[in-house]
C-alpha cells in the first residue's frame, strides 16, 4: 500500500547509498548507527515520515531530527554525538 511521497526526501550520492547499506549489514556497527542508516536510505525512497517511524518503531520527530542531521553533515552527522556530564563507571 503506497502512500503520499515525503516532501522531506533526502537525495543520495551512489556513493553515500553504498555507504549507507554496508552499515545495513555489518556486524560490528551499533544497532543505533544501523538505525539511523536505515532510516536514510528509506527517505532516500520517498517513504513518507510516518510509516519509516512504524516500520523502524522509533517517533516520527526522531526520523526528522536524523534526516536533518544527515542533510547537515551527511555520514558523519549519523554518529553518536559526545554526551554531556559524568561518564558511567561499573564497580569491578
Amino acid at each position: 500500500m503506497s502512500g503520499p511521497r515525503s516532501g522531506r526526501m533526502v537525495e543520495l550520492s551512489d556513493e553515500s547509498r553504498v555507504a549507507l547499506e554496508a552499515l545495513t549489514r555489518r556486524t560490528t556497527v551499533g544497532a543505533g548507527l544501523a538505525r539511523r542508516a536505515r532510516i536514510i536510505l528509506l527517505a532516500s525512497e520517498g517513504v513518507p515520515l510516518d510509516r519509516i517511524a512504524r516500520q523502524l518503531d522509533v517517533d516520527r520527530n526522531v526520523v526528522r531530527m536524523w534526516m536533518d542531521r544527515y542533510r547537515v553533515d551527511g555520514l558523519a552527522g549519523l554518529q553518536d554525538r559526545p554526551r554531556s556530564g559524568r561518564p558511567r563507571t561499573f564497580p569491578p
